[in-house]
């Protein structure tokens, strides 16, 4: 605990709740992860299925999950504040680029994607977002380029 956070954190049976919900869903994620890798098939030592994959990253996670409720046990973490700012800009950032990138092509959807998710930052530096714009649609335009055919991005819209 520090000085701006005087109060201890929140407990049930012992465990710390931030870290009991944080474990809980990583958990809860690698079992839904491990039994859905069921559903592929394992093949064999010399040639393993794409199973394998899947089932060891879901236990993984599971371990790991069931590590931080125990760790839970002694943590006096505190919830942190929610950089609401951030979270939104971030959010609409790819949100803008998804609803973008289709239907005004690449390079509009790279400066919503910039401009927007510079909102999160304080303070608001337009011009090295706009240097950051211009340096990625120029690496996009390389990368197109470069790999005619294989790299297909429509750059403007209707092109």
């Amino acid at each position: 605990m520090t000085a701006e956070d005087p109060k201890p954190p929140h407990r049930i049976a012992g465990f710390n709740t931030l870290e009991l919900a944080a474990g809980l869903l990583i958990f809860l994620l690698g079992v839904v992860v491990a039994v859905e890798s069921l559903t592929y098939p394992f093949g064999t030592l010399r040639n393993v299925g794409p199973a394998i994959f899947p089932m060891l990253l879901g236990l993984i996670l599971a371990a790991l999950g069931l590590a931080v409720v125990f760790e839970g046990r002694v943590s006096i973490a505190v919830a942190p504040r929610v950089p609401w700012r951030a979270v939104l800009a971030i959010c609409a950032s790819l949100g803008a680029f998804a609803l973008l990138i289709d239907s005004a092509g690449a390079y509009v959807a790279i400066f919503a994607l910039i401009f927007l998710s510079g909102l999160a930052d304080r303070p608001y530096r337009p011009v090295t977002l706009l240097c950051v714009a211009l340096a990625l649609c120029v690496f996009i335009t390389a990368l197109v380029m470069g790999f005619r055919g294989i790299v297909n991005i429509d750059l403007l819209p209707g092109a």
